[in-house]
């Protein structure tokens, strides 16, 4: 039993250690800032940020059909975030569809959510209304100017870390957003302790259950 315990503080000891050499960040974009709604239920997207190596790793993940599009005016850009006002460039820059996206040096609008520092917009290949061919996926990759960066480093809009602008089956065009605030590391830390104690409290009933069957 002293064995059992043991191994298994060290394991949850290297759980809470890994989002201090790398955290994986997902969350969902669930916010419908269209004007006229998109016509379809949240949530509209997945965004997934790997901090591992200093870098950060996104992929923006589109659902239910929908598709980036190419907007005619400066309240709309494909994607947009926050660094907290650190220095970065975006490369690495890759799509599922015929789309060519550039960076932006913002500050820029996303209309209704405010203004964000970095954005991505697709240049190319994307209209401005519904279009199959154009992508639902976004993968690129921010390196730091002069220090590794983590996810702590997100910071959001409001109550939004990431805004997108995007065109639904029916032709419903709009920014969404979502992700709120990004967990300190500590709380990383004390949401896997929770984790792990009630895995051990399932356990435990298991067991009690299964001696008094």
């Amino acid at each position: 039993m002293k064995l059992s315990l043991a191994t298994a503080a060290t394991a949850l000891a290297l759980l809470v250690a890994a989002p201090a050499s790398a955290t994986i960040l997902v969350t969902q974009l669930t916010i419908d800032g269209s004007s006229t709604g998109l016509g379809v239920l949240p949530p509209f997207g997945t965004v997934t940020v790997d901090d591992a190596g200093g870098t950060l790793a996104f992929t923006v993940s589109l659902l239910d059909d929908l598709r980036f599009r190419n907007s005619p005016d400066s309240n709309h850009f494909s994607f947009a975030f926050n660094l907290g006002g650190l220095s970065a460039t975006i490369g690495s820059i890759t799509d599922n569809g015929a789309g060519t996206f550039t960076s932006v040096s913002g500050p820029v609008n996303q209309s209704p959510f405010g203004s964000f520092q970095l954005a991505l917009d697709c240049t190319s290949g994307c209209t401005t209304g519904y279009n199959a061919a154009s992508p639902s996926q976004l993968n690129f990759v921010v390196t730091g100017v002069g220090g590794a960066l983590t996810v702590a480093n997100l910071t959001p809009t409001g109550n939004v870390l990431f805004a997108a602008d995007v065109v639904s089956p029916g032709g419903f065009t709009g920014n969404v957003g979502g992700g709120g605030a990004v967990p300190e590391p500590a709380t990383w830390g004390l949401m896997l302790l929770g984790f792990g104690g009630m895995g051990a409290m399932l356990r435990n009933r298991r067991r009690q259950v299964a001696a008094t069957a």
